[in-house]
């Protein structure tokens, strides 16, 4: 089951420092900057992330992600090209 959840914590910090309005978890839980909650093109990519790891399996999916991340950048990895085309965020 898929939890969004306003970010505290260490995810708010993380969202702010980096500059995004979410990030999903490989346990299927999407933390969001309370600003963001109602952005519903902000939930559908954050979706599609979940839709990635049901896919991949959490694991799979985290190590990948990181990988390419690495590899390729964030603007350029494979799953955020995936999830931007599907939900519509550039």
């Amino acid at each position: 089951m898929t939890k969004i959840v306003e970010a505290k914590g260490v995810y708010k910090l993380f969202l702010k420092t980096f500059g995004y309005g979410a990030i999903t978890m490989p346990w299927k839980t999407v933390h969001m900057l309370s600003d963001r909650l109602q952005d519903q093109k902000l939930v559908a990519h954050e979706m599609v992330h979940i839709e990635q790891i049901e896919r991949e399996g959490g694991l799979v999916f985290t190590l990948k992600y990181l990988w390419y991340n690495i590899k390729y950048g964030y603007a350029s990895n494979p799953y955020e090209i995936e999830a931007r085309e599907k939900s519509g965020v550039w």
